[in-house]
C-alpha cells in the first residue's frame, strides 16, 4: 500500500457569534488560477474571474452554493453528502478565497468535529 500526499494550504477556522448562536466557518483559497491544479490543469484568469462571477451570482448570493465533505465524484453535489454552503467567494491575487459556513447536516457535524480536533481540511 502506498501513501500518496499532496500539500495543501492552510484554511481558517472562524467561529462567529451572533444572539448567542455559534457558527462555524472555514475561510481560504478555493481556487488558483496561473498555475497547474491537483488535476495538473491550468486555469487563465479571465476565464477564472468570469466563471466565479457567474457562479457567485446563481449560486453564492441565493444560498445555493453547497458542498460535499471530501472532493465529489462530479460536478453534481450530493445532498446526502452537504457539509458547508459558501458564502463569500473573492480573488486576491491569482487565488480566489473563499468562506464557506459549516452546516448542521451529518456531514456538516462530521466536519466540525474534525476541525475542532485539529485535522485540517482541504
Amino acid at each position: 500500500m502506498k501513501l500518496i500526499t499532496e500539500e495543501i494550504e492552510s484554511v481558517e477556522v472562524i467561529t462567529e457569534e451572533r444572539n448567542g448562536k455559534k457558527t462555524l466557518y472555514i475561510k481560504g483559497p478555493f481556487l488558483q488560477t496561473e498555475q497547474p491544479n491537483r488535476n495538473k490543469r491550468i486555469y487563465r484568469m479571465p476565464v477564472m474571474e468570469r466563471e466565479v462571477k457567474r457562479y457567485t451570482e446563481q449560486y453564492v448570493n441565493k444560498g445555493r452554493a453547497l458542498g460535499e465533505l471530501g472532493h465529489p465524484d462530479g460536478p453534481t453535489v450530493n445532498l446526502d453528502r452537504v457539509s458547508h454552503k459558501i458564502t463569500e467567494l473573492y480573488r486576491e491575487g491569482n487565488n480566489f478565497i473563499g468562506k464557506a459556513q459549516i452546516l448542521s447536516t451529518p456531514m456538516g457535524k462530521i466536519a466540525e468535529a474534525l476541525l475542532k480536533e485539529g485535522v485540517m481540511l482541504g
